[in-house]
């Protein structure tokens, strides 16, 4: 009864009134509302267009302008954005605010589609770090192959020369049938990863492989954690921790690498001088092979756990941009205190 009374008073009041209905928002009010909504709600400088990967930041924006959610959902903001400069659209804000029924803003609608945007490039940039990687992985394991097919027929001549016995050839015939699993197994895992880059970036899978055919590695993506420095809360230490970890974990794998490397070599050149055996050159290879990977799959835990902190802090500004509006450059606004979520 309370709030039918409260309505017909702020009618009545509003018909009073009807004639300086376009000042219902104040002065102040309306640059607070063309601040947050200015910028299209999205940082002024996209992370995915600061890293060295031109191709990455084109798959993510074709991918956003293509997304057919987002247009609705943009087309929607605009209208609204159009709508609350009606004095019909500010006269029903300020009867909600009295009503405590308030409808969605345009501030909260653009943070929202903002929200999207950096949850959808998120997703674009983790399918295509794993192209890159099943590429890398691909083309290091072909590698590989060819150096076996090699120590193979080396082993095969010295088996015919009566130098060593069957077993040298066994094992290099076990080598090869190993890695050719494990190729075929990588060329299945490529081929569905494109397919999912290609369906995320909406783009066609010929030119999707067009693009990627230029033989490029895991880009090199990383955080400093800088920008989330300012939240103390468990979601951005474990974010941080997460990079430092991986972090360490790729400075010291370069060494570990060349030893290997180095022990490789010195195995197949015993093998070839007769001072060394099949069994520990097949050791030294697999070695040697194991730590490259380990090495391109740590470059893309790398390239993830900055995806996953730059789109952490992206979401914190979106947030922060309803509890600071009134700064002027959206884009470079600091993240307070309050962004940081439980």
């Amino acid at each position: 009864m309370f709030r039918t009374f409260q309505a017909l008073w702020i009618g009545l009041l509003v018909l009073c009134t009807l004639g300086g209905c376009a000042s219902l928002q104040s002065p102040a009010g309306a640059q607070i509302s063309e601040a947050a909504v200015s910028a299209d709600s999205a940082p002024s400088v996209p992370w995915w267009t600061e890293v060295d990967d031109p191709l990455l930041a084109r798959l993510i924006d074709h991918g956003l302008a293509a997304d057919p959610l987002l247009v609705r959902e943009a087309r929607a903001l605009a209208d609204l954005q159009a709508r609350s400069q009606q004095w019909r659209f500010r006269l029903a804000r300020w009867v909600g605010r009295m009503l405590q029924q308030m409808p969605d803003s345009p501030e909260v609608q653009a943070v929202r589609l903002a929200d999207a945007r950096q949850r959808k490039a998120a997703r674009i940039a983790r399918a295509y770090v794993e192209v890159r990687r099943l590429q890398w992985n691909l083309a290091l394991r072909q590698a590989f192959q060819d150096r076996f097919h090699d120590d193979a027929d080396f082993a095969r001549w010295r088996y015919e020369a009566g130098l060593v016995s069957g077993v040298d050839s066994g094992l290099a015939a076990s080598l090869i049938g190993t890695n050719a699993s494990a190729l075929a197994d990588t060329r299945a895992r490529l081929a569905a990863a494109e397919a999912t880059l290609a369906r995320r970036a909406a783009v066609a899978p010929w030119q999707l492989g067009l693009w990627i055919a230029d033989g490029a590695q895991v880009p090199w993506l990383d955080a400093d954690g800088a920008a989330a420095a300012a939240c103390d809360d468990a979601q951005a230490a474990g974010l941080r921790a997460a990079l430092a970890e991986v972090r360490a974990r790729e400075a010291v794998l370069p060494e570990i690498e060349r030893d290997a490397e180095r022990t490789a070599d010195d195995a197949r050149a015993a093998y070839r001088l007769g001072t060394g055996d099949f069994a520990t050159l097949y050791v030294a290879q697999t070695a040697q092979l194991s730590v490259r990977e380990a090495r391109i799959d740590t470059r893309a835990r790398l390239a993830r756990a900055a995806i996953d902190l730059w789109t952490d802090v992206g979401l914190r500004r979106n947030q922060a941009r309803l509890r600071e509006p009134t700064r002027s450059s959206v884009g470079d606004m600091p993240l307070a205190a309050g962004a940081c979520r439980d």
